[in-house]
């Protein structure tokens, strides 16, 4: 696997501090599919007493209802960092629940109450899947079957892992970033606008630069033929390839992990590289989705 220098500090922005996370590549195996990178052995204090609190949360409201639970991202990875990873997790549903009939208005008090006790926790986000979130069209890319194989651990019920199929690093992952990168920003654009207090404006800095340094990787992932989530390693190597860039996208790794409170700083921020984004991945999506849509073909299938 090609190998990645972490960030010079001679290169990157000055005016906030980094955490110096080390993040990692997916391991693949010899046939090059690309590997669970979470584990149980991952679920230390404190965060099995907050996995334990939502497990509680989940099975008290809908336990009828749910297939399997499951925690994923940087917790599920062993790579939290206080005060900067949030708690993600989500259930999936029983084949049979109609997803529109189940009871979801405890979710927003729920998360709430987590973080405030909780407070090393930037943000928590409970998510309710329907079953053909992950079993969809055999065919095409599915984001939920993708981060269930991959980049979780189930942790109540059965786990639908081994009946899912295996992804190797390819366009249709390097996809759900790129489609979806536009939309993200002049979201993040909106809210800002909308409500300017330095709290608003922190939450949406910290999201839209993770995405935006996660689509700059998936402008290069099949090209480097690795696959990473983490926020340094997707830096470094986009910059590897757009090195005219380096600047604002190391800047991007350091509003992600000390956002700005400054709307117009992230407004001036979104409005240079964050268009600048926005039409690379327009000429990306042009050669491998001209029609936009969220989930392509994958490779296996279109070689069929």
């Amino acid at each position: 696997m090609p190998t990645i220098d972490i960030i010079d500090k001679t290169d990157q922005p000055k005016d906030r501090n980094m955490t110096n996370k080390k993040g990692r590549l997916w391991r693949t195996d010899s046939d090059g599919n690309i590997l669970n990178d979470a584990s149980l052995e991952y679920i230390k204090p404190p965060y099995d007493a907050m996995i334990a609190d939502v497990v509680a949360l989940y099975t008290r409201n809908i336990v009828n209802d749910i297939h399997s639970i499951y925690v994923t991202g940087s917790i599920a990875r062993g790579l939290a960092v206080e005060g900067i990873s949030n708690l993600n997790m989500f259930a999936v549903l029983t084949e049979e629940t109609d997803a529109d009939l189940v009871l979801q208005d405890w979710i927003p008090s729920a998360e709430e109450e987590l973080l405030a006790k909780y407070p090393s926790l930037s943000d928590v986000v409970l998510e309710i899947w329907p079953y053909n979130h992950v079993f969809s069209d055999p065919g095409r890319f599915s984001i939920g079957a993708f981060i269930i194989k991959t980049h979780s651990i189930c942790i109540w019920g059965s786990d639908v892992a081994p009946e899912l199929a295996d992804y190797k690093v390819e366009s249709a992952i390097a996809n759900d970033d790129l489609v979806q990168i536009e939309l993200d920003i002049n979201e993040a654009v909106s809210k800002i606008k909308r409500n300017s207090r330095p709290e608003n404006v922190a939450y949406w800095c910290r999201e839209v630069m993770k995405q935006i340094l996660r689509a700059g990787f998936a402008l290069v992932m099949v090209e480097e033929g690795v696959h990473t989530r983490d926020l340094d390693l997707c830096c470094e190597y986009f910059v590897k390839h757009y090195p005219e860039r380096v600047v604002e996208m190391r800047q991007a790794l350091v509003f992600a992990e000390n956002p700005s409170m400054d709307a117009m700083e992230v407004l001036d921020y979104l409005s240079n590289m964050g268009a600048w984004m926005i039409a690379r991945a327009d000429v990306w999506l042009d050669q491998h989705n001209p029609d936009r849509d969220l989930a392509i073909m994958v490779e296996s299938e279109e070689e069929m």
